[in-house]
């Protein structure tokens, strides 16, 4: 070969090097910054609710609420005294003044403030004295929905049109199934659609079930779902929808790093679902949407947190991102909170994107 072929093969050569580099996807992860951040207690953290890039709620034990306006730099703790220091693990934020928290357990009561966390009012206490609430979700600011493990005469779900303020119980919904009932684990085994569809998930029983309602309520039915069951501890443990996709994460949490029956998804509203060819690392709290560049979900639990770039077909791990019980993000989609044991706080923040 003479000099000049060699110069113009080496030429290009570069030339398609330097193009596969240009074209090879960049690191979805890149530019993302997470905080920890001080929450002031030491106690085990699962109810979150994000309303904004500075304002949000988490529900914790011992009748505590805590609530940042500034992004996390400062976490108000507030003592709701009348909780008699249950568990709030339902929490659901409106604004820096505004919130709803159930607690979890007996007696079942739920709490309203509207000044900031520097009082409550008590707006529903269960009659029955063996209700056992999971979560909260809102279609909107006025229309939402809570959901109890089952009491007698069935499941228990409650539904507001003020924002709250009043509840009524919802009639219509499927039989239990023995042992059946909802996991208080992360605040997140409601999921809503605007068009008025919510789904429940549910665990406990023979089958992992979702309880869903395309009439705000009015009309319900229920579908099995290939997540694990047969045990107390297996089930459906969260839910998202993406607008297309609705997405059930959970497993068994007494084997934490079984990977069989943890998560699936559903193309059509739950009425047929799907398995990963890669699941996450284990039993997972909670799931949602992760909004990078491009569309992706992320999934936590108490053994790590794992991502899908390709609507939960492949999970990869996220080490720096260690376990947490639960994740949420802000409406705009710039940041978000994990929370966890040991009043962990990880605050994450997004690059911005073009």
């Amino acid at each position: 070969m003479s000099r000049r072929a060699a110069l113009m093969a080496a030429s290009l050569l570069a030339g398609l090097a330097g193009l596969a580099a240009c074209s090879a996807p960049s690191d979805p992860l890149a530019g993302i910054v997470l905080e920890t951040q001080d929450s002031g207690v030491s106690t085990s953290l699962r109810g979150l609710s994000v309303v904004s890039d500075d304002v949000a709620w988490i529900g914790a034990p011992d009748g505590q609420i805590l609530r940042t306006v500034d992004g996390g730099a400062h976490w108000d703790v507030f003592t709701i005294e009348a909780a008699d220091g249950a568990d709030l693990r339902s929490v659901q934020g409106f604004s820096g003044d505004r919130a709803l928290a159930f607690t979890a357990g007996q007696p079942a009561r739920l709490f309203l403030t509207e000044d900031g966390g520097q009082s409550f009012q008590p707006v529903w206490e269960d009659p029955t004295g063996v209700a056992f609430f999971d979560a909260l979700a809102f279609w909107s600011s006025d229309f939402g929905l809570a959901f109890s493990d089952p009491i007698p005469g069935g499941f228990l779900v409650l539904v507001t049109d003020d924002g709250g303020r009043n509840w009524s119980r919802l009639a219509g919904l499927p039989e239990p199934l023995e042992g059946e009932a909802g996991f208080a684990a992360s605040n997140s085994s409601i999921a809503v659609a605007p068009n008025g569809c919510a789904w429940i998930g549910t665990g406990g029983g023979e089958t992992a079930r979702v309880l869903r309602t395309c009439e705000f309520g009015t009309e319900w039915d229920s579908v099995d779902t290939p997540l694990a069951a047969g045990s107390p501890g297996a089930g459906i443990f969260a839910l998202a929808y993406t607008g297309d996709k609705l997405i059930a994460a959970g497993g068994d949490y007494q084997t934490p790093n079984a990977t069989a029956g943890n998560l699936a998804w559903s193309d059509d509203g739950g009425t047929s679902w799907e398995t990963p060819i890669a699941p996450p690392g284990g039993y997972r709290s909670d799931v949602t949407n992760f909004p990078l560049a491009q569309p992706a979900l992320i999934a936590t639990g108490p053994n790590g947190t794992d991502i899908s770039r390709n609507g939960g077909e492949i999970w990869t791990p996220w080490p720096d991102l260690p376990g947490h019980h639960a994740i949420a993000f802000s409406p705009s989609g710039h940041s978000g909170w994990a929370v966890g044991s040991d009043g962990r706080i990880t605050r994450i923040l997004l690059p911005e994107r073009d």
